[in-house]
């Protein structure tokens, strides 16, 4: 089961590369999640202020390590990087986007599985986890690795999608499957269950946003990309110059527009703080 995910969201990133270096072009950076807009003119400006915000949270201090679990083609942890003194360190199971994150700049990138992380126990202060969390499968063991690479006292912070109910009817979660299938992610839980989550494992939340209407812009941005050149790309596929997939994962940038504005999902940054005593 794990390793089928595995190989979705390799493969998902694989056939759309291309959409998403499109897009850091429109977008002016190579960066592949969502920006804010609360103050930000520009795609490039929003997308650099949700890493800022995400900062600001973590509150990461000199010296200490940082871990993107998750870090797509490295633009955050390179751009951390740049500033930070203290290592940072990039997790990508995808082996092509190691490989250019390398080129990006000066953290350093390792190939692996953020619930298999290749790191000693308690030897990082922050994760980061920029939209990584939605691709687990398991998100209770993805938590306990979490927790147990994080030093007592260290931070986790998340920004990414979640399910704005628990009780979705059956159409409502098929309209999510639309979006979510394409896009190797297999299920959106709430914000409460990943807390309750964490919990078990001594992560204690310390601060829920929902930055929803300050990320919309960039998130439906994806969805009307998507509409505009979905009949080029159509026609593509018909000569053979696009896959099942690309036509599939281009689909669920539109039910990904449309869910949002049907309220089943909502975007939300969460800190939870490494409890003292460690869980075994």
């Amino acid at each position: 089961m794990v390793s089928d995910y595995h190989n979705a969201v390799r493969a998902f990133y694989r056939q759309t590369d291309w959409m998403f270096r499109v897009l850091g072009m429109l977008r002016g950076s190579q960066a592949m999640h969502a920006g804010l807009w609360q103050q930000a003119r520009s795609h490039r400006a929003a997308l650099q202020a949700i890493d800022e915000t995400l900062l600001a949270a973590a509150q990461l201090r000199p010296g200490e390590c940082l871990l993107d679990a998750g870090c797509g083609a490295g633009a955050s942890a390179n751009r951390i990087a740049e500033h930070h003194d203290g290592p940072v360190i990039g997790l990508t199971i995808v082996p092509e986007q190691a490989k250019r994150a390398r080129r990006g700049g000066r953290a350093r990138f390792i190939c692996a599985d953020y619930a298999a992380i290749p790191l000693p126990s308690a030897s990082c202060d922050v994760v980061w986890m920029l939209e990584s969390i939605c691709h687990a499968p398991d998100k209770p063991a993805l938590l306990a690795e979490i927790a147990r690479v994080l030093r007592p006292g260290g931070r986790l912070v998340i920004a990414d999608r979640f399910a704005s109910r628990s009780d979705l009817n059956p159409v409502e979660r098929a309209a999510l499957r639309g979006w979510l299938r394409p896009w190797a992610m297999p299920d959106l839980v709430t914000v409460d269950e990943l807390m309750t989550l964490a919990n078990v494992v001594g992560l204690r939340v310390q601060r829920c946003d929902d930055l929803t209407i300050s990320a919309g812009p960039s998130l439906r941005f994806l969805g009307h990309f998507a509409r505009l050149t979905l009949p080029a790309a159509l026609v593509l596929h018909m000569l053979r110059l696009q896959s099942d997939l690309q036509i599939a994962a281009m689909r669920g940038c539109i039910a990904q527009t449309q869910t949002l504005n049907a309220g089943l999902w909502r975007y939300y940054l969460l800190l939870f703080t490494r409890s003292e005593s460690r869980i075994s």
